[in-house]
Parts: structure tokens; sequence; C-alpha cells
């Protein structure tokens, strides 16, 4: 490795566009690991034998009785 030039990379300043052309590498890694992200998702989804997900239980629910507002 040259130290040297890592040091003068990390010292200068890039560019307008060599900032976006990191920003374009760096938005199209983070939507490969998203996608990445989803399909490994649905496989343990669908692993799981759920095809949609459930509604979460709020506990105590089923204790409070539901009744029509009296007017």
């Amino acid at each position: 490795m040259n130290i040297s030039y890592m040091l003068y990379q990390a010292e200068r300043q890039p560019s307008i566009i060599e900032q976006r052309e990191a920003d374009a590498r760096l938005g199209e890694l983070a939507a490969a690991v998203a996608r990445a992200g989803r399909a490994l998702k649905a496989g343990v989804t669908r692993r799981a034998g759920g095809s949609r997900p459930q509604a979460p239980v709020i506990p105590g629910d089923d204790l409070v009785p539901v009744t029509s507002p009296r007017c």
C-alpha cells in the first residue's frame, strides 16, 4: 500500500463530480442491500407458512367488553 497516496486522498476534498459519482455508487449499494433484505424476509416468511403478516395482539384487549355508546 502507498500510505502517502492514502493520506493525500484523505486530505484532498473531492470535486462535485467525484462526490456525485460516489453518492450514486453508495445509493446503488444501498438499493442492492435492501433488495437482498426483502428477498431474505420473503423467503423466511414463505418458509414459516405465513403469506401475510398477522395483526399484532394487544395485551388485555379481549378483557374489555365492547359496548355501543348510549345516546
